[in-house]
Order: structure tokens, then C-alpha cells, then sequence
């Protein structure tokens, strides 16, 4: 019996009979057919085992990239041939895939009420919105007249000041939260007074890994009270594990929520097709955002759910989304894509671009959310999603396709 810095490894001996239960169907897939030496992968413990666990994964050779202790877990690169032993040990609850995950893109803030709320003195001041995407240009609509970007982190290239190599994080940023201000407040956000928080998770492709996303819901958690982070918003997603007990996207944005904190994901932009949503916005716990097209009228009247925005139900019973908004033709903050960080010296040429999907309709709602927290700090986000939820505008169709309807701040503020 092997005893390391002072633990007795006992429970490592334990083994089920078949490692290959405890291991997602993707992951067994690609080890097998895609022949890599090393695979990147996510290893659930059991609860109370994580410590064991981590000697355990040293001891067999497993290089562990994070500790993501909001979901009990790690994230791991595990060489193919030593996956399904790992699997059978008793500390080992279950091996996910470590998925790649894609930013979710295909009169907005006058429709749903934003403006009226911003005018009464609601905008959002003071509110922290973390942003999970592919980073935050410091554009003047976030640093004029005061710099609102409060932090930064970078998971894909380790940088320390705010960049976008993008641009989709920023675009982002700017419908929850931009206040105009390169174009005397024409292309204002929903929440213009609210800090910014960009964690970036995503590369300049637009894609990441679900365990650095993980990764940064737990910089998240970390950090919520430090940067009164009340709001987290998520514009990406994929196509959640079929057969598998575990979603690691779907189990951390949970973790968040139990904190405290708002999160508010992305439905997908795989519809017209029903039980097409995307994970993490498959989880019951959040709130889910799927598209509509305004018209560019502020009537909701002639809105119509978007093409593209996927469909509930998850599961076969859930509904999902939970609320829409819209999506469509949406003008918001451009980005320098070459700029990395360094001294800004230049104002670009063209400070506002458009772009049409779920992600933009999610900030939307990320940015209502500081609205509604500004009137009512102590509000929790179990209340902001039955409020907005109750005072939607029910747009009379399938419920899979619309949720509660479209989003009402006016309504919610009761203005």
C-alpha cells in the first residue's frame, strides 16, 4: 500500500469492471478513431475525492491542465491508451469530452424598453457583467468618459490587458453594455453605465475549448465579489453530449448561478429544427436566449422569431428557450482585430459593425439584467428570470420556439 505526502491511496485499488461506462461516447470515439496520443479531457471526481484524486492522476503520468473545483473536477491531456483504466478507479466519477465550443453568431434597446429605463435613471451603473467570449477591445464606447473595462483575463494567450482578435467579444460587450459615445449615443447598449468584465475564453477563430471556458466561469466565481460581477453573459455554445451523465458546461454555469450570479447563455443558431439547443443553455437552472427579428420597428408586433434560432425542447419535455429578444441586424462595437494590447493611439475608421444571432440577442437580456439589479440590488437570479419571464411579450406561438416571449424591461420596471 503506497502512501504519498501523507494520503493512503487505497481508493485508487478500487475498480469498477468496465472503465468504458464512466467515459463520454465522443471521447471513446475519438480515441479510437481518431488515433492521438494525447487527448484533452474533462475527469468529474466523486464528491470529497478530489485531492486523492489529483495524486492519483500524477501518479499515472496525467498532465492536469486546471483544478475546476466549481464543478469537482479537472481538466485534463490524458494519453488515449490510459483512459478507460483512469475511468475504473473509484476516485473517478466520470470522463467528459473536452469539447470545442463556437461563438453563436449568424431599434434592438428601444423595443424591448431599454431606453425608457436608461432615461428614468436605470442603467445598469455600478453592475459588473462578466463577458465569456473572445476577448474586449477597449473601444471609446467602454472607456469614454471613464474606462468601465475593470478587468481582463486572457485563457488562450495569457495577455494582460484588454484585446479582441475577433471582435465578437466586443460586439458583444458593446449590445450589453456600450454607451455610445463614438456616435453621440445613436448605437447605445442596454446597461450603458455597467462595468465590463472580459474574461477572454475564446480564440481568433471564435473557438475554445469547453475546459477553458470552464476555466473562466471559475475566474468568475473567484473574483464575483471583488468586481460586484452580478451577471454573466454567454454567447456560444454546441451541441450539448447525447447519452452521457455529464455536461460540464451545463453542471459550471449552475455552480455560478448558485452564487449569485445571473448567467444567461445563448439557445443556438441550429432552428428552424426542434431539440436543436445549445449547451450550456440546455441547463434548467439558466436562462436561455433565443433570437427575433424587430423589423427594425420598436412594435412587437410584426417581430418574428429568427430562422435561425434553435428550438426546445431539451430533453423531449423541457421548454427551452426561456425568453427571446432581438437578433438581427444589430449594430454594436467594432473591433481592431491586430491591436494586442498595447498603447491605443489610433480611433478606427469604422467605430460600429452589424451582426445577426442568439449571441446577440443574449446580451441583450445579459445587459436588462443590470438594468434590473441597478432599481433592485438584492434582486437574486431566480427572481430576475421569473420576473422577465412573467412580463414577457407572449407573441402567441410555439412555446419551444419563443419561451415566455419577447423581453419587456418596460414592463419588468413596471415604467
Amino acid at each position: 500500500m503506497k502512501i504519498l505526502s501523507g494520503m493512503i491511496l487505497m481508493p485508487f485499488l478500487l475498480r469498477n469492471s468496465r472503465g468504458s461506462e464512466k467515459i463520454d461516447s465522443r471521447l471513446l470515439k475519438k480515441t479510437r478513431t481518431l488515433g492521438l496520443s494525447s487527448i484533452p479531457a474533462i475527469i468529474f471526481t466523486k464528491e470529497g475525492k478530489t485531492k486523492i484524486c489529483r495524486h492519483y492522476l500524477e501518479s499515472k503520468g496525467v498532465k492536469i491542465k486546471y483544478e475546476l473545483p466549481l464543478i469537482n473536477a479537472y481538466a485534463v491531456e490524458i494519453e488515449g491508451g490510459k483512459l478507460e483504466d483512469t475511468a475504473r478507479a473509484d476516485v473517478v466519477e466520470y470522463i467528459s469530452d473536452d469539447m470545442k465550443i463556437n461563438s453563436l453568431l449568424n431599434v434592438a434597446a428601444q423595443e424591448v424598453g431599454a431606453r425608457i429605463a436608461n432615461d428614468t435613471g436605470y442603467t445598469g451603473r455600478g453592475i459588473g457583467i462578466a463577458i465569456l467570449d473572445t476577448g474586449i477591445y477597449p473601444h471609446q464606447d467602454f472607456t469614454k468618459p471613464r474606462n468601465r473595462i475593470i478587468a481582463f483575463k486572457d485563457f488562450v494567450n495569457n495577455k494582460q490587458n484588454p484585446y479582441d482578435d475577433n471582435g465578437h467579444g466586443t460586439f458583444v460587450a458593446g449590445v450589453a453594455a456600450g454607451n455610445g459615445y463614438a456616435s453621440g449615443g445613436k448605437y447605445k447598449g442596454v446597461a450603458p453605465e455597467a462595468n465590463l468584465i472580459g474574461v477572454k475564453v475564446m480564440d481568433k477563430n471564435g473557438s475554445g475549448n469547453s475546459s477553458d471556458i470552464i476555466a473562466g466561469m471559475q475566474w468568475v466565481a473567484d473574483h464575483h465579489k471583488e468586481y460586484n460581477i452580478r451577471v454573466m453573459s454567454l454567447s456560444l455554445g454546441a451541441k450539448p453530449p447525447t447519452g452521457s451523465r455529464f455536461d460540464p458546461l451545463a453542471a459550471a454555469v449552475e455552480a455560478v448561478w448558485k452564487k449569485g450570479i445571473i448567467v444567461i447563455a445563448a439557445a443556438g443558431n441550429a432552428g428552424p429544427k426542434q431539440n436543436t439547443i445549445a449547451t450550456p443553455g440546455v441547463s434548467p437552472v439558466i436562462i436561455t436566449v433565443g433570437a427575433v427579428d424587430d423589423k427594425r420597428t420598436a412594435d412587437y408586433k410584426d417581430d418574428v422569431i429568427a430562422d435561425f434560432s434553435s428550438r426546445g425542447p431539451v430533453n423531449g419535455r423541457q421548454v427551452k428557450p426561456d425568453i427571446v429578444a432581438p437578433g438581427v441586424g444589430i449594430t454594436a462595437a467594432n473591433t481592431d482585430k491586430e491591436y494586442t494590447g498595447g498603447l491605443r493611439t489610433e480611433v478606427l475608421k469604422e467605430p460600429y459593425t452589424k451582426m445577426s444571432g442568439t449571441s446577440v440577442a443574449t446580451p441583450v437580456v445579459s445587459g436588462a439584467a443590470a438594468v434590473m439589479l441597478s432599481k433592485n440590488p438584492k434582486m437574486t437570479p431566480a427572481e430576475f428570470k421569473e420576473l422577465i419571464m412573467k412580463n414577457a411579450f407572449n407573441m402567441g406561438i410555439n412555446k419551444y420556439a419563443q419561451g415566455s416571449g419577447i423581453l419587456d424591461i418596460k414592463k419588468c420596471l413596471s415604467l
